[in-house]
């Protein structure tokens, strides 16, 4: 489906004027993965301080609090993580969201947390990205314990294709540990490219880079400490980030934004909610409607990264005032903003064609699980096996398996606890790609028929 020829002409104009105003940057959302400790919200606090984006007072009050608490090392990352809980622990709970420009790019900086039981957390940030950093530790010792056994270094990689990011950049931090070793350097890298491979991910679309956090080594400068420069010429960390592909945007389609937050802001008139725009293109006075429920709003005023804006489009990170909006009507990771013509389907049964990866246990029909779809989340249970899938080809193999094991595809059919907006992936991939997890591990992933 394809929007009316006069509203999607008023969305290109608006677009193109917004581009000749503030210098035509795509934009480019960009989510920090890594094992837990690799380093990853101290690397992007640190790069935010070299971009000139934080104050030196903030730098130091950090400084000398983290030291007061004994955490003397985890100063950068607490620009960041700002939750008391964050800062105690010393691992990042929810997405933390900054935002940065490179020559090319008005970046959205999704830092996702690394810890096992945060994980879903981090497919929320996964689900909204175009990009990946992959951070990985490259001390002698822990680049291991992220890669093998429980480490998450796996599963962030599987998630990150599984979710739809065709590009990544693998950093290989703590270099500073073993002497800035070209050799450690290559070592990973030889691991960790045969696996990167094996998970979708094609050989021109991963960029690897050494880079310090704490000292801001090859973070926006060249490589300065000559034990790094003698051997690495490549890109710093945002020539790389710039050397990433910008999402086609697809502003003719119909409108829809998943909800990841609802706010109130004056400049956008009072209660408004935000998230990022997938398909479409939004104008003020335009109608948009809430799902589930089918209500109707006129949108009062629009922001694209945190600026006031005449339109918002595919791929921006939006927030969107509307008249008469009642917050407690709508839930983030649950409600969505749609085209009034052409509504979000409303899915409580679907179908989706997965493929099992992280259990030994074979899944039969009522295995329960959480279904992560886009920002949104519900519990769920496999209710029928349709079908056992050739996972070469694609064909059927068998209909009605007894069961599915690890390594195999097949379609399902699964029940939601409560009605969710989705699509099939045919229409808006972003929307059709599933994520069924269960103990705390990730049993399946797909997309919807």
């Amino acid at each position: 489906y394809i929007m009316d020829t006069a509203t999607s002409k008023a969305c290109e104009e608006a677009a193109r004027q917004e581009d000749a105003e503030h210098g035509g940057l795509a934009a480019l959302h960009l989510v920090v993965l890594g094992h837990v400790d690799a380093g990853k919200s101290t690397l992007m606090g640190r790069l935010l301080h070299d971009l000139g984006l934080v104050d030196q007072r903030t730098v130091h009050k950090n400084q000398k609090e983290a030291a007061q608490a004994g955490k003397a090392s985890f100063s950068w990352a607490w620009l960041l993580d700002e939750r008391p809980e964050e800062r105690a622990r010393g691992v990042t709970v929810d997405v933390a969201v900054s935002g940065f420009q490179t020559p090319r790019f008005n970046v959205t900086l999704l830092d996702a947390p690394g810890h096992r039981d945060f994980i879903p957390n981090m497919i929320t940030g996964a689900a909204q990205a175009d990009a990946a950093l992959l951070l990985v530790d490259g001390s002698m010792g822990g680049f291991e314990s992220g890669f093998e056994g429980d480490g998450q270094t796996r599963e962030h990689a599987q998630l990150a294709r599984s979710l739809g990011i065709g590009q990544i950049a693998v950093v290989v931090s703590k270099l500073d540990t073993c002497e800035f070793s070209s050799e450690r350097f290559l070592a990973i890298k030889a691991a960790l490219e045969p696996f990167l491979r094996t998970c979708g991910f094609k050989e021109g679309s991963v960029q690897w880079l050494p880079a310090v956090g704490p000292t801001g080594e090859n973070l926006v400068k060249p490589a300065e400490e000559p034990r790094l420069a003698e051997w690495w010429s490549g890109p710093t960390l945002v020539g790389a980030i710039d050397g990433f592909s910008p999402r086609e945007r697809n502003i003719g389609r119909p409108f829809r934004m998943p909800i990841s937050e609802v706010l109130k802001s004056r400049a956008l008139g009072g209660d408004a909610v935000a998230g990022k725009v997938e398909t479409g293109a939004l104008l003020p006075g335009a109608k948009v409607m809430l799902q589930p429920g089918g209500e109707v709003f006129t949108v009062k005023a629009l922001e694209a990264g945190k600026k006031g804006s005449a339109v918002v489009r595919a791929g921006d990170s939006a927030a969107v005032g509307l008249t008469g909006l009642d917050p407690q009507k709508i839930a983030a990771g649950v409600s969505m903003l749609c085209h009034p013509d052409w509504p979000c389907p409303v899915v409580q049964k679907f179908e989706a064609k997965v493929a099992i990866i992280g259990t030994e246990m074979p899944i039969v029909a009522g295995q329960p699980a959480t279904l992560h779809v886009h920002v949104g989340k519900e519990e769920a249970a496999i209710t029928a096996l349709v079908s056992l899938l050739d996972s070469k080809t694609g064909e059927v193999k068998k209909a009605k398996p007894r069961c599915l094991l690890k390594g195999q595809s097949g379609v399902v059919e699964v029940q939601l606890a409560r009605p969710l907006c989705m699509e099939t992936y045919a229409d808006i991939r972003a929307l059709g790609r599933v994520t069924l997890r269960d103990g705390g591990a990730t049993i399946a992933v797909g997309i919807v028929e």
